[in-house]
């Protein structure tokens, strides 16, 4: 028997396939993997858990002050370590090719590997602010790095809790995040806020987590008792992304030319980011604004718009009503902050039309990466395989590299015992 063109017994090995790797095993594997190579007994090693996350709504306006929504998943970057007296940083990837080696004393400009630059960055980070004698040795993992879930902000979460370890220091939550938003903005060179390590940091099963990033607060956004009924489609598109030499960058400095111009036509004072704008300015004023900036602003004040109903959605349960909100997110993200790539696109048009899809958009960007969407419960696993047959056949050149999950909420980052 077909459905939808795919062999029940071919469909029903695939499902096997479409959930992340059990976090328990995934340690023991790791440990396991780390101990082969460094000769190190597998109760001397320890490992962080540091997960992915996801944002439904609150796209592209963190980095101006916008109020966001996050969540963390069932997907880890996990660090398998153990201290080096000596104060030097090696290590060594399951995803990447290549070994990272340098001492904390002489930290390089740039190291051998590509993805080193991620453990460079929080090593200078850390060290500029904490006393760092040892460093780490340590074997590196992500499940789907590169991916669009800010699997970024996960490995450098990792680093940071591995040189707060072998240095006996003992971050607070807040540490962290600032930490990680120093390792990206000055070492790695993007100009980014707070949403990813926030998210990471604060992230609790069972919650979605309301961050005011101007205020730094917090707020977890329970799901209503007997009311999951959804699973969390993790579509990637086979397009890894590269925020740095994206449009990224240039996006944040066109919000930020919007929030200049806006503060002088208002007469308001010198406003560096949107959230100092009020809304009435932009009402009056966005139609003086360029096209282009006139745009992301437009995209700021609605997007923290939608983040206020989706508060309120989530709150009273009203996952469908969410969901229209996520749409309409992604719709802007094309439309006013015009990010993405076609089969981003394409993707997201295929996953917003499955069966059971409550509300879908795009992740990473838009730049490569994946789509995100909340799935009805009993519909889930027949969406991933059809959006997996539909996205591979129009797109055969990643047909090897796309992949679709479900995913579940989770714990942020921490150790595992």
């Amino acid at each position: 028997m077909l459905v939808f063109g795919i062999d029940l017994q071919l469909k029903a090995n695939y499902l096997f396939r479409m959930e992340f790797p059990d976090i328990v095993q995934a340690k023991e594997k790791i440990i396991d993997h780390f101990s082969d190579e460094t000769v190190i007994a597998a109760d001397d090693v320890c490992v962080i858990a540091s997960p992915y996350r996801i944002c439904p709504l609150g796209a592209h306006i963190d980095h101006q002050g916008g109020p966001v929504l996050g969540m963390t998943i069932n997907a880890y970057t996990l660090l398998a370590f153990t201290p080096t007296d000596d104060g030097t940083v090696r290590l060594t990837s399951r995803n990447y090719p290549g070994k990272v080696r340098f001492e904390l004393d002489r930290i390089p400009d740039t190291t051998e590997s590509s993805w080193g630059v991620y453990a460079r960055a929080a090593a200078l980070a850390f060290k500029e602010a904490y006393p760092t004698e040892k460093g780490v040795s340590g074997l590196l993992e992500g499940m789907l790095p590169g991916c669009g879930l800010s699997s970024s902000a996960s490995v450098l979460l990792a680093y940071l809790h591995a040189f707060a370890a072998a240095n006996h220091i003992r971050l607070q939550p807040w540490d962290y995040v600032r930490l990680t938003q120093r390792a990206e903005n000055k070492y790695i060179g993007l100009k980014n806020g707070i949403l990813d390590q926030t998210s990471i940091v604060f992230g609790r099963k069972g919650c979605l987590l309301h961050i005011d990033t101007t205020e730094e607060k917090v707020s977890e956004l329970p799901e209503r008792p007997g009311e999951t009924r959804y699973r969390i489609l993790v579509a990637y598109s086979g397009y890894s992304r590269e925020l740095t030499t994206s449009g990224y960058n240039t996006r944040v400095q066109e919000c930020r030319e919007a929030a200049v111009r806006l503060s002088h036509l208002a007469d308001s004072g010198l406003a560096q980011i949107l959230s100092d704008v009020p809304e009435e300015a932009f009402s009056r004023y966005g139609h003086k604004l360029p096209q282009d900036v006139g745009r992301r602003a437009k995209h700021f004040f609605k997007e923290v718009q939608r983040v206020r109903k989706g508060v309120i959605a989530w709150r009273q349960g009203l996952i469908d009503e969410f969901g229209q909100l996520m749409l309409a997110s992604c719709r802007s993200s094309m439309e006013q902050y015009e990010c993405g790539i076609q089969p981003i696109f394409d993707l997201q048009k295929i996953v917003s039309s499955a069966d059971g899809m409550l509300g879908s958009r795009f992740m990473g960007g838009g730049f490569g990466g994946c789509v995100v969407g909340f799935v009805r419960i009993d519909c889930a696993e027949a969406a991933a395989a059809d959006i997996q047959q539909a996205y591979r056949k129009l797109h055969p050149e990643v047909a090897d590299a796309a992949k679709i999950y479900l995913a579940d909420s989770a714990d942020g980052a921490g150790f595992l015992t």
